[in-house]
């Protein structure tokens, strides 16, 4: 009676485990940049080759698609 008292103490640690998991997957999170790269994308002049690239990433498709109808 022990053992079954220990596996079902055990599953209910996992069940737990797996749905903070999931409330965390599912939480809405600020989005972070990291900014202390920029610098190196900006030149002085616009034909300089700068050291670093920006990229740019679009999540929302409501945006876009208020673009095609105007």
């Amino acid at each position: 009676m022990d053992s079954s008292r220990v596996t079902n103490g055990l599953l209910f640690a996992i069940a737990l485990a797996l749905l903070t998991h999931l409330a965390l997957a599912l939480s809405n999170r600020p989005v972070e940049a990291e900014t202390f790269h920029l610098d190196g994308c900006i030149t002085q002049r616009p034909g300089d080759k700068p050291a670093g690239y920006v990229h740019v990433v679009v999540h929302s498709q409501a945006d876009v698609d208020s673009l095609k109808g105007s």
